[in-house]
C-alpha cells in the first residue's frame, strides 16, 4: 500500500507540473554517511557523494513548491582499527580504514517553502524517500549480505538558496539530513564458534540504519508556461 500510495502521488504530482510553470535541474555534490551497528567497532563517517535530478512547480505568485527527485547516493560508514601487536606471535599491524558502502538509487517527493533573502530566495523543505539498494560494498563484513533490505524508506529535511543567473537559469546551494526510518541491514542472533576461545558464542542482533548528510550544488532551469488571453 505505501508503494501504490507513493506511485499515486508522483503521478498526481506530474500531472500539476506539468499543467503549469515548472523548473528542473541536475545538483550533487558530497555527502557524510553514518550508520551504527550497535555501537560495536566505533562510527566513523564515510565521504562519498550523491546526483540528483528534480523537477518541481514554479508558480510566481506562489512562496512555495511541490517537488519530485531521483537520485544516486553512496551511504555506509568507515571503521577504523588503530595498530596493534599480536601478543602471542609479535606481529605488529598498521592502522587501517576500511569502508562499507551501499550504492543506493532514491525516489523521494516534498515541499518546498521560500522567501527572499536579497536578490535570491532561501527554502527550506521536507520530502519523503524511498530508496533502492542497487549493490554494496562490504570488505570486512564478507557474509552480511543476506542481511541487506533491498527496500528502504526514511524522510529527508533539508534547506538552501536558489540564486539566478538570467531569467530562467539560476544555481542551487543545498544541504539535506536524510535519516532511514528502515534498516540497511538486520542480522539476528545467532551462535558461532569462536575459532580463537574455542567457545561458542551468541553474535548480537545487527540493527543498521543510515543518516546521511549531504551538500549539493546544482543548475535550475526554469520552464515558462504563458497563457494567451483572447
Amino acid at each position: 500500500m505505501k508503494i501504490y500510495a507513493g506511485v499515486l502521488f508522483l503521478v498526481m504530482l506530474s500531472q500539476q507540473v506539468f499543467t503549469q510553470s515548472y523548473a528542473f535541474g541536475l545538483k550533487g555534490g558530497p555527502t557524510i554517511g553514518l550508520q551504527r551497528w550497535n555501537n560495536y567497532q566505533g562510527n566513523d563517517p564515510l565521504v562519498a557523494y550523491h546526483v540528483v535530478g528534480f523537477i518541481e512547480t514554479a508558480q510566481e505568485e506562489e512562496s512555495g513548491s511541490i517537488f519530485a527527485e531521483i537520485g544516486y547516493h553512496v551511504k555506509g560508514r568507515t571503521v577504523h582499527f588503530n595498530s596493534s601487536v599480536n601478543p602471542l606471535t609479535g606481529a605488529n599491524y598498521e592502522a587501517r580504514n576500511f569502508q562499507l558502502k551501499f550504492n543506493n538509487a532514491s525516489l523521494s517527493a516534498g515541499a518546498r517553502k521560500k522567501f527572499p533573502v536579497g536578490n535570491s530566495l532561501a527554502y527550506y523543505s521536507l520530502a519523503v524517500r524511498g530508496e533502492y539498494n542497487i549493490s554494496s560494498e562490504l570488505e570486512i563484513y564478507e557474509g552480511f549480505e543476506a542481511g541487506i533490505n533491498k527496500v528502504l524508506y526514511g524522510i529527508t529535511l533539508g534547506g538552501g538558496f536558489e540564486f539566478p543567473f538570467s531569467e530562467l537559469i539560476g544555481g542551487i546551494l543545498d544541504f539535506r539530513f536524510s535519516p532511514d526510518l528502515s534498516r540497511q541491514i538486520f542480522v539476528p542472533p545467532f551462535e558461532w564458534d569462536n575459532p580463537f576461545t574455542g567457545n561458542q558464542e551468541i553474535f548480537r542482533e545487527q540493527s543498521v540504519k543510515n543518516i546521511a548528510f549531504e551538500i549539493s550544488l546544482g543548475l535550475r532551469f526554469l520552464h515558462k508556461i504563458i497563457y494567451d488571453e483572447y
